[in-house]
């Protein structure tokens, strides 16, 4: 058996590094059965909820110390990022993020929102708080996205190349309706017509892709 990966305090700042076969094959237990927990989650299971917090909220309580430095709003983005996943336990994509890394990223995002309002406060009128929106986008939103992504590049490719074109231009190299009207002879409210009937196109033959797969999910 190769020996364990170990280092000497000086390297590490102080912690003893230990890349065992055994810790290795713990790790991908531990993530199975976060797996699996997050699957029941999202049928709405209690009980695996319950479970999945008694795992992992000590490790996701750390990260938003880390960012806050105020254990009790810390708790308060804890119990948000709870909600969070208990709402949307469905839309969590295992090819795209492991279980803790997802949940994690919830947890981060929410903890700089936090840290960024509070800032805020001290210098922002009351009445503008509300309306300071992060830049950061949303963790859950971002993987609906990425789970949606290659429906839509399959519905673009559908397209007959004239339509493909024609929003390449306007959406990937920023063309205006004026500039793509004189460089393809078309009026410009006809390019607006043909652009938004190409997007509706597209929405339309995604959307098909996705309802025959959730008919059979049910």
């Amino acid at each position: 058996m190769a020996p364990a990966a170990t280092f000497d305090n000086e390297q590490t700042g102080g912690l003893i590094v230990s890349a065992t076969p055994q810790n290795t094959a713990e790790q991908q237990d531990r993530k199975r059965m976060l797996l699996e927990l997050i699957e029941d989650v999202a049928e709405g299971n209690k009980s695996a909820f319950a479970r999945l917090y008694g795992l992992t909220h000590g490790k996701l309580l750390g990260v938003a110390l880390r960012i806050l430095r105020d254990r009790a709003l810390a708790e308060d983005v804890l119990q948000e990022t709870y909600i969070k996943i208990w709402h949307h336990a469905a839309s969590y994509d295992p090819k795209i993020a492991a279980p803790m890394t997802w949940m994690a990223t919830i947890i981060r995002h929410g903890a700089i929102d936090a840290l960024r309002k509070r800032q805020t406060e001290a210098f922002a009128p009351e009445e503008e708080i509300p309306a300071l929106a992060s830049n950061d986008p949303d963790p859950v939103e971002e993987m609906h996205l990425a789970r949606l992504r290659p429906k839509a590049l399959a519905a673009f490719a559908k397209l007959p190349e004239d339509k493909r074109r024609l929003i390449m231009l306007a959406y990937l190299r920023d063309r205006s309706r004026h500039e793509l009207s004189a460089r393809l002879g078309i009026p410009a409210n006809t390019i607006k017509t043909h652009l938004r009937r190409a997007l509706m196109e597209v929405r339309a033959t995604m959307l098909a892709s996705i309802e025959p797969r959730a008919h059979g999910a049910a």
